[in-house]
This record gives C-alpha cells, structure tokens and sequence, in this order.
C-alpha cells in the first residue's frame, strides 16, 4: 500500500478563477509548474507556445550544409536509432530530404549486433556502401566522441542531432544540434530526438522559403508533426511547453490519417476512434518499439516514411510489425515467469533485486525489470549471459535512488556501464555478481539509514473531490488537461470514509472488481480496480467504510456517458 500525499485537504473547492477555469484545476497547474499566465494556453485547442528554430545553437549552419549537400546530389545517410524516439526521428528527415534528392539512406543499428548509438562496425558499412557520404544522426552521438572520429577518418563528414545529456563537458569535434548543448539559447531544453530533427525541418523550411525554394514548405512541416507527437509521448520526455504544443497539434495530424503508413498501421490495430495520447503509449509505441526489441527496427522507417510503396505493401509491413509485437508479448511473459521463479525460489536481494536469468530474452529484460520495479517497488537488474562468457544487464529503479550513482560509486565491477538514476545498462564478468549483490545491498542499507520511507511509494493526490466536482462535467474539464505524460500526469483524487455498495468481483481469478462508493455528501461513485483486486478483499466488503484514491473518467457505452473512478489504491477508513 502506498503512501498517500493529499496535496490539496480542503474539498470545497469549486469555484472559478477570473479565467473561468475551476479553482480545482489552476491549482492543480500551478503545482505542476505552470505559471498562471501560462493556464489558458495549456488548456487551448491551439496552443502557442512554440520557438524560433533560429535560436538553436549551429542549426542555421546544419540547414545550410544539408541542403547544399542534397542539391549536390552528395549520398546522406541518416543514423537512427532502434526505439520508436530513433524511428520516427529516422522517418521524418527521410521525408523531408527526399523532397530534394533521391539519394538518401538511412541506418538503424541493431540492439544485438551494432548496440546503441554509434559504433564503428556500423560506420565501416557504410562507408562501404555509400564512400564520402555525410552521416546526420537523430536521437544518437551526443557521446560519441571516438566514433565521430573514426567516422571522419573513414572520408565521411558527420552532424549529431541529439537530445541526450552529455558525458561530463566532453563533445564529439562535430557540428551538434543539441538543446542540452552548452551555449545553446533556445528556450526549451526537453524536446524528444524527434523534436529536434522537426526543429532542423523548420530550419530547413525557413531557409527555402526566403528563397522562394517550394520544394519544402509549411505545408510539408506541418505533416511531420504526427511522427513529433509519437516520439515525445513514446520517449516519455515533458509534456509541458513546447512538447505539448507540438503533440496537440500532432495528435490533430494522426487523426487525419494523413500519413499512409501509419494509417495502414491504425487499421491494423483496429484503432478506428479518435487516437489519444494512452492510444500512443500503450499501443502505438509498444508495436513500433518491438520492432527493434525482437530484430530490426528497419521496418518501421519504411512503414512510417512509405516512399515508393503502394497500400498493399504498407499494409504487410503493419501486419509484420503487429505480428511482431506479439511474439515480443510472449517472450515477455516468459522472461517474466523465468524472473518471478527465480525471486521465489533464491536469494535475489532483499532491498535490490538482481536477477540472473540465463533463459531472458534480452530485447524485453528491460520492460520486465520495469514492471519488477513496480511490483515490488526496489531497485531491479536483470543479466543474462553473453556469448563471450559475460553478463549483459539492464536496470530500472524507484524515485529517490540514483542507479547510475550508485554504479558509478563501483564501476570497478562492471566492463562498461551507462544510463541515468531510472534506467541503465551495463555488462560484467560472472565472477563479480556476488560482489555486485553485496554491494548494492550495502548501499541499499545506507540509504535506508538515512530515510527509512525510501521503498515505500507515494502516491500523490490532487485533492479531497467535493461533490460539484464528482460529475461528468469536471470529468470532462479535466480531458482539456490531455495529452497526459511525464510531468503532465494523470490527476489522481480521493474520497475519503466511502459506504462500498454493489461489489462485483470480475476475471477468470476474480482480479478485477466493480462497486460504487458513496460519501456523507450523498453523492454515489461508480469505481473499477483492475489488476489486483484480490489483494484488497479484506476491505471490499458490502458497506465497509473505505479511502478511495484514483483517477475520474468518462465511460461511454452504447452512447451512453457515465462517471466513473479508476482506482489507483484504497486502504480502510481511520
């Protein structure tokens, strides 16, 4: 059970500010960051808040040497990467270069063979296949000093459009498009690697248009912003500010099904209704991620850039991409099960959980791990042996714990290491395991000395709803809060000393579960729990006294609307 953090106590809350908006609501945005001069264009249908492609650092130079380079008729090759962040960011300037020139490839590394970012066996292929091309990287290279080098010495000229941090003040000796970048200007530094090939787009168009060039206009940028908005909601970056602007108006862009690839991938999926940013998360991204999870994330470029295929060849390479993501489903299942088998059945660490499972896939470890973290809510690392006799590992970890800190702190264990406090991966000799369970027990230990509420999770609640706020009406206020994601999270509410009424207990194991709640307002609730309905029956009893916390939404059912709360946790009323 979660640590519930109720931000906002008082419940009485339901008037409107000067700019009609529920009081409710602009505290809410307030607490999130957003400054109230900022509320009625985080709300709009058409926000604003965009910026000068101009401002970024060594972009007019990068537009200028590209288009010189496509009119003469110089090979480019575009090094992506192998996420939904690198496909799509792949996609987009294959789109936009080939309104120029014929001449354009690109490359997506392989997980299992090249790795990620850069690597010199990549750059040897080619330099093969395409002698005196220049290489233009999207979502990759920002620490890529040694093969930016090799690159150059192999006749190949290189730009790096990135979005990753830097390693220490250390960066690649080539022209870098990078919000992070030190130097750069521009004004807002969480663009997905996606966002920043779109903003070398507008530079692109910026300079055509003052030439009179319509080989490349607005029109045609406007078109890119579907592939914007998949990659910023799928590379999980803030979905505040320009993020948002750029995934508003690119989810308007999806739901034209202007793109003829992705189009033919939503009729695959059966996605007839209007696509939201869950349906990106939880469908879209998943499927295009899979792609480089289980084999070569290739396919995905060519289904999303489409170029010299007819409908009937897009859709089997949605069908492919579908039919992939299943297998991925079924290997993550089993990897999952090797896991669990193994934390039941031995010592996996009592505060870290690390997993050695020889039978894990390596291309889903990482979402297991994820959904491990979850569940358990403890730092996890999954390893699996390689070919040359050593351990490849991948980690996530819980808010408040640093993992690539704590790794730094005994790098002399690992061969090599890389990632951020929530997400790493890394290889190491077997022989160091046991050393590396001590280790981060130790650490564990350390840090739970110093705050022993380190692995418990908090659940943060927007406030106690009044009784003008359990209606359809707020519900539907709260949608204007869409495109959900990092930092811009569901809001999460709560109702306190709820009667539960009418519990239906539903699934094949009885893990889901439907009731109303009603509170001393009179107002009553239909809730639904899903997942793990079962660990709570000792407080879903008829007319037991219960604390609600969950997420208000709109259930729609034979044209029907109706009210309805996504429970998130409850615990017995005090």
């Amino acid at each position: 059970m979660a640590n519930w953090i109720i931000q906002e106590l008082n419940n009485t809350t339901n008037y409107r500010d000067s700019g009609g908006v529920p009081l409710a609501i602009s505290a809410m945005l307030e607490r999130r960051g957003i400054q109230k001069d900022k509320i009625e264009d985080f709300l709009s249908e058409n926000p604003r808040e965009t910026y000068d492609p101009m401002l970024f650092k060594g972009l007019d130079e990068a537009a200028n040497i590209i288009l010189r380079n496509l009119d003469e008729g110089r090979e480019i090759v575009i090094y992506g990467d192998y996420d939904a962040d690198g496909v799509t960011s792949t996609a987009l300037l294959c789109d936009v270069f080939r309104n120029f020139s014929h001449k354009i490839y690109f490359y997506v590394p392989s997980r299992f063979v090249d790795g990620y970012g850069l690597n010199n066996l990549a750059l040897d292929k080619i330099a093969k296949d395409h002698p005196g091309c220049l290489i233009v990287t999207v979502d990759c290279g920002s620490t890529s000093f040694d093969e930016v080098n090799y690159a150059k010495s192999l006749g190949l000229d290189i730009i790096v459009s990135d979005h990753h941090n830097f390693e220490d003040d250390r960066t690649p000796d080539c022209l870098i498009l990078n919000p992070k970048l030190a130097g750069n200007e521009y004004p807002f530094k969480h663009l997905s690697g996606c966002g920043v090939a779109f903003k070398l787009a507008q530079g692109i168009e910026r300079i055509c248009t003052a030439k009179g060039d319509n080989r490349f206009t607005k029109l045609h940028l406007h078109d890119l912003l579907d592939l914007v908005a998949i990659s910023t909601i799928a590379d999980v970056v803030p979905l505040i500010g320009e993020n948002r602007s750029l995934v508003k108006y690119g989810l308007k862009v999806i739901n034209e099904r202007r793109r003829r690839g992705l189009a033919a991938l939503l009729d695959v999926l059966d996605i007839d209704d209007k696509v939201c940013s869950d349906n990106i998360a939880y469908i879209l991204a998943p499927n295009i991620n899979a792609l480089g999870r289980m084999g070569t994330a290739a396919l995905g470029v060519e289904l999303l850039d489409g170029t010299g295929k007819s409908m009937a060849e897009l859709y089997d390479l949605a069908t492919t991409m579908v039919e992939n993501n299943k297998i991925r489903r079924a290997e993550q299942d089993k990897t999952a099960k090797l896991c669990y088998e193994q934390i039941e059945g031995s010592s996996c660490g009592e505060n870290f959980i690390i997993i050695k499972a020889p039978g894990a896939h390596e291309g889903v470890a990482g979402i297991v791990a994820g959904n491990l973290k979850e569940k358990y809510y403890r730092p996890v690392f999954i390893l699996t042996p390689n070919e040359d006799g050593c351990l490849k590992g991948t980690g996530r970890c819980i808010p408040g714990i640093n993992l690539h800190e704590l790794m730094a702190k005994h790098s002399d264990l690992f061969i090599r290491f890389g990632g951020h406090s929530g997400a790493c991966g890394f290889s190491m000799k077997d022989e160091d395991l046991d050393a590396l369970r001590i280790a981060m027990e130790d650490e564990m230990k350390q840090l739970l000395a110093n705050n022993s509420d380190i692995l418990t999770e908090n659940l943060y609640i927007e406030k106690v709803l009044s009784s003008s706020e359990k209606t359809i009406e707020f519900a539907k206020i709260l949608q204007k809060l869409e495109p959900f994601g990092e930092a811009n999270p569901k809001p999460c509410f709560c109702m306190l000393k709820a009667t539960i009424q009418n519990v239906h207990f539903m699934g094949s194991d009885e893990q889901h579960v439907r009731f109303f709640a009603r509170t001393a307002d009179g107002v009553s609730v239909p809730c639904v729990f899903f997942k793990n309905a079962g660990e709570y029956k000792n407080i879903l009893e008829e007319h037991s006294c219960i604390d609600i916390a969950g997420e208000l939404s709109i259930n729609e059912y034979n044209g029907r609307q109706k009210l309805q709360m996504i429970i998130k946790d409850m615990r017995r009323s005090q």
